[in-house]
């Protein structure tokens, strides 16, 4: 396993070589870290030490088998993850994160486009193992064709974590009857003095927006162009301008 400390900005490329790397963030330190091209990864662990914040973009574009994410963060330390998923074929993420310490936080915002036959199955997990810890799951995707696309995660908070905060929000726009779309978000809570909230959406995409679209001259393609534009559009947020017009490309490419 590669290990990689962060004390500054990082734009990091995965070689074909590496399955494994764990990256180490400084106390007090604020690190923005841009990882692309990990198909073939299967780990990657990130510890972030005390009175830091890790801004973590993830761009995958091709191929992603098996790939699992582990965070450690500490007292008064933050991750805010932004992944943008869009692979091919059949993939399985499994992302973890432990928030360890007080005030320890993590935002994870996922945006996943499924087309032809994709299969992907997307699981984000946020445990609280102190209190006043505070964590985020926002999981956005959009289904086509014969693909089949799923979010799942479990947002624990332990007994004795109170003042605690946990939600998540798992939304899946369906375009086509032959796609399978499952949201599933848990919530276990085994603390009374908390917050703690879940929604899960899974529906078509609306035809009267459809309708709207193209009579004001937009073709039905431009139109649900248009639209899957605006449903992703919030992971853009997490990374450069480059990677923007990538992302752009490659929806315009897919649909």
């Amino acid at each position: 396993m590669k290990e990689i400390v962060l004390n500054q900005d990082l734009e990091y490329r995965c070689s074909s070589s590496e399955k494994e790397l764990t990256f180490n963030v400084a106390s007090n330190s604020d690190v923005s870290l841009l990882l692309s091209d990990i198909e073939e990864m299967e780990l990657l662990n990130f510890e972030v030490s005390d009175n830091a914040t890790l801004h973590l973009a993830i761009f995958a574009q091709k191929f992603l088998k098996n790939v699992k994410i582990t965070a450690n963060i500490g007292e008064n330390s933050k991750i805010i993850v932004y992944f943008a998923d869009f692979t091919v074929e059949r993939n399985h993420l499994d992302a973890s994160i432990n928030l360890n310490k007080d005030n320890a936080r993590a935002e994870w915002h996922l945006a996943s486009l499924s087309t032809q036959k994709d299969d992907k199955e997307i699981a984000v997990n946020i445990y609280h193992n102190s209190p006043n810890t505070h964590g985020r799951i926002d999981n956005y995707g959009v289904c086509k064709e014969n693909s089949k696309l799923i979010f799942a995660g479990i947002s624990h908070i332990i007994k004795g974590c109170h003042q605690s905060t946990s939600h998540q929000n798992a939304k899946i726009v369906v375009f086509d009857d032959d796609c399978k779309a499952i949201a599933r978000p848990i919530l276990k809570i085994d603390e009374n003095d908390i917050e703690a909230s879940h929604a899960a959406v899974v529906g078509k995409v609306n035809d009267e927006h459809i309708f709207y679209l193209t009579s004001r001259g937009l073709s039905v393609e431009d139109a649900k162009l248009l639209i899957t534009l605006g449903y992703l559009k919030p992971i853009l947020k997490g990374f450069n301008e480059q990677v923007r017009e990538q992302i752009n490309s490659l929806i315009e490419g897919r649909l």
